[in-house]
């Protein structure tokens, strides 16, 4: 049963109060790390005066977000499995069918765009949301399309058990233009204001980001829009208004429509970095007063015990002061400076503990003398915290190919359309129905490779170890490597290579053997480097042999008989052409006993 306008904003103001401590740590963070004067009060307080691009210190959290997010960036590669396990070419061809699909899902909604964004959500909110929609190409063909939404303005629900809620609320602000286009039909209440701008229904749903800019929408002007999500559909509410201006039933039987990937956490959705912003309101107040203490420290004070028969105390390069006998002059030291220094680098070794954050990410070596083994074992912890965050997103982006493929059968069954891409290295072009093509089949997996969490020189190494010791094959190496798209016409550019080196190896050898043929080629070779192929196939290509004169008589006269309708040689004629003779025409005299020295004796 559809819910009321009253009963909407029941459920909205509910899973906005349960979020309501996470949105501050939401806040903080999102502050922290756009920078700007947000970011000072986040980490200092309102009470301190100092504008950001002044503040001496750097900002560890969003370098740290940064790094996390370039190893998390990558999709992870698609498997579909063979159905029930049958080996034959007509489950192979619908599997691999299948993976098409999907893939050209990924290509419609850019998922490989996606995922570096979701790389740096996913650590700093604690969690990420997708919305499953649909959009059409340019010829007005629909496909399943997963949206990624900004975790700052999503509350989701109770997560329970299986960590999914079955309930979000969206707050956004929409600009009123773009919200018309979108809802023609609900223009007067777009354009309507409210008569009191304090009602409860109002303020209580955009105190959270009144006039706060977003991902979608920077400047934050625009009408309050809620969409709230559960297993019966998506109800478009305004909330200045009071008003459902949509409803869009739910077509899957799996669940709502969106999918929620949440980071492993101790009892709370929290931030990878919320235990550790005091620690970075200290380093950047210690960094302040350090910054203080050394231009104290330049000009530190003078004393003078005495006094000066020169007049005026002089300073700066060649001056020169007289002082009466008796005086002295000196300098006050403090040496606090380099305590100071002391204590920063010691915050920010914790920094880099509480935030995963190795300086290895930096380029920089953690130790005066490294050894490889060591390095591995340093980069170990890491590899294994990106390794966490790379389960989540494959579990949820294998949630996410489900419900698309449950999507495109619920609501486009019997529309064939067309997809196009690149499927193992190879392009292809053809069309699908999706009640045919899926058949109720939405288990894909998603594989992030051996060596996903390594780095370009790490990967080689360990690549042609493995490869080596025969556990992995040469095409599972280049899947690993990035910036491999078309294995297949690499292996094809290499297979060719290898033959050319061969055959120009044996050419050469016989050319220093002194064979005119070979010889020839070589100089031509010099000439003209660039037809080497050319020239390699023309040498090596086998002549045709000669034929002898009996044989281009036999020819001769096969070709002969062969002209004539109906007519076939027979054996009388071809004993004939092999004795070099005429056959006669018409049948031959009937013969006597052979000779001894046979036909031709």
């Amino acid at each position: 049963m559809p819910l009321s306008n009253d009963e909407i904003y029941d459920r909205v103001d509910y899973l906005r109060t349960v979020n309501n401590e996470a949105v501050i740590d939401r806040a903080r963070i999102r502050d922290i790390m756009n920078g700007g004067e947000a970011a000072v009060r986040a980490l200092l307080g309102k009470s301190i005066d100092v504008e950001y691009h002044e503040l001496p210190a750097p900002n560890l959290f969003l370098t740290a977000l940064e790094r996390l997010a370039q190893k998390l960036g990558r999709t992870p590669d698609l498997k579909i499995d063979i159905v029930n396990e049958k080996d034959s070419e007509r489950a192979k061809r619908k599997s691999e069918k299948l993976e098409r699909i999907v893939m050209a899902y990924d290509k419609t909604q850019k998922l490989t765009k996606q995922l570096p964004q979701v790389g740096r959500w996913l650590p700093g909110y604690g969690f990420v949301v997708w919305v499953i929609g649909h959009k059409k190409d340019r010829d007005g063909n629909p496909y399943p399309h997963a949206e990624l939404r900004d975790p700052f303005t999503c509350f989701p629900g109770y997560f329970g058990n299986d960590q999914q809620p079955d309930e979000l609320a969206i707050i956004t602000r929409v600009p009123h233009k773009i919200l018309a286009q979108q809802y023609p039909n609900a223009k007067k209440y777009i354009y309507e204001q409210d008569k009191d701008a304090h009602t409860d229904a109002y303020s209580v749903l955009v105190s959270s980001n009144d006039y706060k800019g977003s991902w979608a929408n920077s400047t934050g002007h625009g009408k309050v829009l809620v969409e709230y999500m559960n297993e019966d559909g998506t109800y478009v509410y305004l909330p200045e208004n009071k008003k459902i201006i949509d409803f869009i039933p739910n077509p899957l039987r799996s669940g709502p429509c969106f999918v929620v990937a949440k980071r492993y956490a101790f009892d709370q959705l929290q931030s990878q970095f919320q235990h550790i912003t005091g620690l970075m309101s200290n380093m950047a107040k210690i960094n302040i007063l350090g910054t203080i203490a050394m231009e104290d420290a330049v000009f530190t004070e003078t004393n003078i015990v005495g006094e000066i028969e020169s007049g005026k105390y002089r300073k700066g390069r060649f001056a020169v002061n007289y002082l009466a006998p008796g005086s002295s002059v000196n300098k006050p030291v403090n040496n606090l400076p380099y305590q100071l220094f002391q204590q920063v680098d010691r915050l920010e070794r914790h920094l880099r503990l509480g935030a995963a954050y190795p300086v290895s990410d930096d380029g920089q070596s953690p130790n005066a003398f490294v050894t490889g083994r060591g390095l591995e074992e340093l980069g170990q912890s890491a590899s294994l915290h990106v390794r966490e965050y790379q389960t989540v997103l494959a579990d949820a982006i294998e949630e996410l190919d489900a419900k698309r493929l449950e999507y495109d059968e619920s609501m486009f069954a019997g529309k064939r359309k067309p997809i196009a891409g690149y499927h193992k290295g190879t392009a292809y072009k053809e069309t699908y129905q999706p009640s045919a093509d899926i058949k109720e089949f939405y288990t894909t997996r998603r594989v992030y490779g051996v060596m996903a969490g390594f780095d370009e020189p790490q990967k080689i190494i360990t690549g042609l170890q493995l490869k080596q010791q025969g556990i992995i094959d040469t095409q599972t190496l280049q899947e690993n490597m990035d910036g491999l798209d078309n294995i297949t016409k690499i292996q094809q550019r290499i297979h060719s290579e290898k033959a050319e080196t061969v055959l120009f190896e044996s050419l050469m050898a016989q050319a220093a053997q002194g064979e005119p043929k070979a010889t020839m080629a070589a100089i031509e070779i010099r000439k003209n480097p660039s037809q080497m192929s050319e020239i390699l196939d023309k040498f090596f290509t086998p002549e045709e042999p000669e034929m002898s004169p009996e044989e281009m008589a036999l020819a001769g006269q096969t070709e002969q008989m062969a002209g004539l309708p109906g007519a076939e040689p027979d054996i009388q004629s071809v004993l004939a052409g092999l004795a070099g003779g005429i056959p006669p025409e018409g049948p031959l005299p009937p013969q006597g006993p052979m000779p001894p020295g046979g036909p031709l004796g």
